[in-house]
């Protein structure tokens, strides 16, 4: 590779400018175009222990964070023949960062094993990466409230349970939801499952699970051995919050205990909670019942 802005880093962090060098046509076409472009090469020659980069990587480089990874692989070089592709972070902690899809092959004097140069380029895939991580939140994140959607609880769950994990899975519904919907309207009822969400991540931080199940029903699993008081403080909470122009709302809630046997699965779980959910609203809503072996006792 070739350029006028050859860099070179000299222990760690000094750099210097290299003097013009010639370019055939061809070299100098491509040396503008590449100002535009969001792939950075570079070239380590070994003899000379040299390191330089293409024009481009001026101010889209952090260049301490590029030496570190560097440094790992110029004593590491791929084998004759091999291209090795990674992906790597550059960044420090709480600075800007870009994330880079790195290939990396080497020159080999002909006949020997021993290498002339490392050679390679970085391509900028942070937009990539961002967006991997919006549709990975679409995956198990709820769109409304944010919390896990059905699937993601589920799975999640279930691997608290095969860890042999006690603790108590709580399903809870609001009250008379509809009537709030056909009231004042499907937004004000999207306003108040967003704040339910958010009051249900207060009560049961992580690492406890919160989830969205259904269109008002939201689930809990919790180790915490306090979760009766926690549910009551949801209740205080849910009737106090919505605004008076809104309406009011209650909730039901259905709990039920995991006995941290093996053989216990999530639907087993979730059909008790749920029927001790529908037992708090046949009693008159706004309570809270616990499943126990076949019934649900109202706290």
């Amino acid at each position: 590779m070739v350029g006028k802005s050859r860099k070179e880093l000299v222990n760690g962090s000094t750099q210097k400018e290299y003097e013009f060098f010639h370019y055939s046509e061809a070299d100098h076409l491509y040396r503008n175009i590449i100002h535009f472009a969001d792939t950075v090469l570079f070239e380590y020659t070994y003899q000379d222990e040299q390191l330089f980069l293409s024009a481009n990587a001026k101010g889209q480089l952090n260049m301490s964070a590029f030496k570190e990874f560097f440094d790992t692989y110029k004593d590491n070089a791929p084998q004759f023949g091999e291209v090795l592709s990674i992906e790597i972070c550059l960044g420090k902690t709480g600075e800007p960062y870009h994330w880079c899809s790195c290939k990396l092959s080497t020159k080999w004097e002909e006949g020997t094993n021993t290498p002339v140069s490392l050679i390679g380029k970085l391509q900028d895939i942070t937009s990539l990466k961002k967006r991997e991580e919006q549709l990975l939140f679409q995956c198990l994140k709820d769109g409304l409230t944010g919390v896990y959607n059905k699937t993601a609880f589920e799975l999640r769950v279930e691997e608290k349970l095969k860890g042999g994990r006690i603790g108590w899975l709580c399903m809870i519904d609001i009250d008379n939801f509809k009537v709030i919907n056909d009231s004042f309207g499907h937004p004000a009822g999207d306003r108040m499952l967003e704040q339910v969400g958010r009051m249900l991540c207060h009560i049961f931080p992580e690492p406890d699970l919160v989830g969205r199940v259904g269109g008002d029903e939201f689930v809990v699993f919790t180790s915490t051995e306090d979760v009766g008081e926690r549910a009551k403080s949801l209740l205080d909470m849910v009737e106090s919050i919505v605004p008076e122009d809104e309406g009011r709302i209650s909730a039901s809630i259905g709990i039920v205990s995991s006995s941290g046997k093996k053989k216990e699965n999530y639907q087993e779980l979730f059909f008790r909670a749920d029927r001790a959910m529908y037992r708090a609203k046949e009693s008159g809503k706004n309570q809270i019942a616990f499943y126990n072996n076949s019934w649900a006792a109202i706290l």
